[in-house]
């Protein structure tokens, strides 16, 4: 059973096919990935799959390159730059602004474990408060209930089952010292992919997974 966030937070989206990157997006994700002389590329292989990336990519634990268990990168949405190449940033000059726009993603191999695909109706369901509201962007967003492995979480989801896009998310707190992530898994191929990000941009969910299945897929060789 996967374990619930740190910071609480919990949302679910229906689920998104391979769908292209935006025009811009893509094109801007692209000349990153293979126009970009001034960083030095590195390998990782992660189960059968290597992929090579711009240093700017990998987060300090995956830096080294090589052999994995798990990727670690950090990109900015919307354009999925490398979050380690400050000049990428463009007005984020703002500390909240970055965090925003900042999208942790994990890769791993897939495992014999629950499609993450799964999860809403086979794992988060029996754990859900039956009331519910909508979100911008689409969305149902259920609490889970008081006593659960994922209580004080929210889970906001596409209609109807969360299927193409499911993110799990701490429940809004002004007084919260750091910014409020959510956590999105999905899977693609052998890999599991998890995305963890601001629940800022929970409206945005359509673009921010075509944009991390854009980064892994050409990142892949």
């Amino acid at each position: 059973m996967p374990t619930p966030l740190p910071v609480r937070v919990a949302a679910v989206l229906l689920g998104l096919s391979a769908a292209p990157l935006p025009l811009a997006g893509g094109y801007a994700l692209w000349r990153t990935l293979h126009s970009n002389r001034d960083a030095a590329p590195v390998e990782a292989m992660v189960g059968a799959s290597t992929f090579v990336l711009p240093s700017g990519y990998f987060r300090p634990e995956s830096r080294a390159g090589g052999r994995l268990d798990a990727l670690g990168l950090a990109a900015f949405y919307p354009d999925f730059a490398p979050a380690g190449d400050l000049r990428d940033i463009v007005g984020a000059t703002d500390l909240s602004e970055r965090h925003d726009r900042l999208v942790f993603v994990t890769i791993s191999a897939a495992d014999s474990t629950l499609d993450p695909a799964d999860r809403p109706v086979k794992l988060y369901a029996r754990f859900l408060d039956p009331n519910e509201w909508t979100h911008p962007g689409g969305l149902i967003a259920r609490g889970f209930l008081p006593g659960s492995p994922f209580e004080g979480e929210e889970l906001y989801f596409a209609a109807p089952e969360g299927r193409a896009f499911a993110a799990r998310c701490g429940k809004p707190d002004q007084h919260r010292s750091t910014p409020n992530f959510c956590i999105e898994d999905f899977r693609l191929d052998d890999l599991n992919v998890e995305l963890r990000f601001s629940a800022n941009l929970l409206s945005e969910w359509e673009r921010l997974l075509a944009g991390a299945r854009g980064l892994v897929e050409q990142a892949r060789k």
